[in-house]
């Protein structure tokens, strides 16, 4: 077996989230919470039928063909996220729980966007410009922290290392969880007797012991700090026919950075083996990621009032390349021991999936806009491939995991709407967004959008500003399901994006 498909099964049995780490690296770089520019975030991001907006050519690249001004914006944005965790507590003296939370916030500042647009008017009384695009959209904040802090006696991370471990001898144990668990000594062989005189165990046939008893009570601290995000270097270029019929294409080109640090100590509170008063675990990923995806579209104005709109997104196949850690200590009573794994390097692709959007936008008395988009995505069609890589038998290393993408997965389908209310020179729009679940049998992990937000629009120049209200809900597992129930969560961030653009 080579030492990448090894690492990779034992990602797939070790796990703190509530699937394999490839399956989750899936889905976090296939799913999107467009910010970009304030006027778009504060209606929901149901842009998909007005066009006019540089955010838009991330998601209905049609409406780059209605500018008839070339236009430079840029967005600033502030992000405050607060995580909550409950977490249910044991009673030692007589087995009653109850449900403690904590809250964990991190705040950042982001670029929205920023892009230049150039128009070109044309001669031509059918077709009445060519326009083109260039800049950048943000479409992911990777912020997070979680914390969780909880009595636990009826399991230990040490009963998921010593599941890892268990049947293999120590050379065989792998570098980053059942090698480091057992030279820190939270495990141990059943019988480690030594031959001192050939300097190597008796017994080590795959057999071996946890040092933490399972049903002895414990406090579990487990903290991850998660940091990064995507923004999309884009290319694009539309067309209008009459001004009745527009058509746009955007070559994206998306790429992000995530970082992952996982913290995770137990102190023992009763009976242990050996007097090991406490153990730590932690895990340290690194990820960056470059992709391309080509999206097509298109707005029809049926009249002076009521547009609609269609887009379709290519996959974008990205090439991805992680370096992964881990380091665990051990603490006893009169020593401590302290181990970490090499840093391993691999490289992946990731195609994510299809993406269609069907939008509509009606005008009332040139100054009141209702919009509204409707997005599927089914995230099924992730798939993660590997070049460098194959299984002894020739056949895809990931295999398994897209099996599981497969099953847990399936087609979402998302709404946005949006309002916006027009007194010269100024405006005042709100929105709203469900994303709903993408787990095929947890559809409560959805997430909504509040938004509002004014503006002041004097031709040559604009000012927008917005408020997005993020609220959703979440389960995380500290390791794996086998051995503990995983945490809840809600997210509730707060989102402060600004605009400022001109045109000439």
């Amino acid at each position: 077996m080579n030492f990448a498909k090894f690492l990779l099964a034992i990602l797939t049995i070790f796990s703190f989230s509530v699937n394999a780490q490839n399956e989750i690296d899936a889905l976090r770089y296939s799913q999107q919470n467009m910010y970009g520019s304030a006027r778009v975030s504060s209606m929901g991001g149901a842009f998909g039928s007005l066009g006019g907006d540089f955010s838009g050519l991330s998601q209905n690249p049609a409406g780059i063909g209605m500018y008839q001004f070339t236009e430079v914006t840029f967005s600033p944005s502030f992000t405050l996220k607060n995580t909550t965790s409950y977490n249910n507590k044991v009673l030692s003296n007589n087995n009653s729980t109850y449900s403690e939370k904590f809250k964990e916030d991190i705040s950042q500042g982001n670029l929205g966007n920023i892009g230049f647009i150039f128009a070109t008017p044309k001669d031509n009384t059918e077709w009445k410009r060519v326009n083109f695009g260039i800049g950048l959209n943000q479409l992911a904040n990777y912020d997070r922290n979680i914390y969780i802090n909880t009595i636990n006696n009826s399991s230990s991370l040490a009963d998921n290392l010593l599941s890892v471990a268990q049947g293999k001898q120590i050379n065989d144990l792998d570098a980053f969880f059942g090698s480091p668990a057992f030279w820190s000594d939270i495990i141990d062989l059943e019988n480690n007797t030594v031959d001192t005189s050939l300097n190597q165990y008796l017994f080590d046939n795959g057999n071996y012991i946890s040092h933490i008893l399972s049903e002895g009570q414990k406090r579990q601290t487990h903290q991850l700090n998660a940091n990064g995000g995507m923004h999309e270097f884009v290319l694009s270029v539309g067309t209008s026919y009459e001004d009745k019929l527009y058509l746009g294409a955007t070559v994206g080109i998306p790429t992000f950075e995530y970082s992952e640090i996982i913290k995770h100590r137990e102190d023992i509170l009763s009976d242990t083996i050996n007097n090991l008063g406490s153990f730590e675990y932690m895990q340290n990923l690194y990820s960056t990621g470059e992709g391309v995806n080509i999206k097509i579209g298109g707005l029809f104005r049926i009249n002076e009032n009521i547009k609609l709109g269609g887009a379709l997104h290519s996959p974008t196949v990205f090439t991805i390349q992680e370096e992964f850690k881990t380091i665990t200590q051990s603490n006893f009573s009169d020593t401590s021991y302290r181990e970490a794994s090499p840093v391993n390097f691999f490289e992946y692709e990731l195609t994510t999936p299809w993406k269609a959007i069907a939008s509509i936008s009606a005008n009332i008395n040139d100054n009141i806009i209702f919009s509204c988009d409707y997005e599927i995505i089914d995230y099924t069609n992730s798939s993660l491939n590997s070049k460098n890589y194959r299984n002894d038998d020739g056949t895809e290393i990931f295999s398994s995991e897209n099996n599981t993408i497969d099953n847990i997965y399936h087609k979402s389908e998302n709404i946005r709407l949006g309002i916006e209310m027009k007194a010269d020179p100024f405006r005042l729009r709100a929105g709203y967004s469900r994303y709903s679940s993408p787990f095929k049998n947890n559809e409560e992990l959805s997430r909504e959008n509040f938004s509002f937000g004014a503006g002041i629009n004097y031709g040559s120049y604009y000012f927008d500003f917005a408020y997005v209200l993020s609220q959703a809900h979440d389960q995380y597992q500290m390791y794996n399901e086998q051995f503990v129930n995983p945490t809840d969560l809600v997210y509730t961030d707060h989102n402060l994006v600004i605009t400022l653009g001109f045109r000439y």
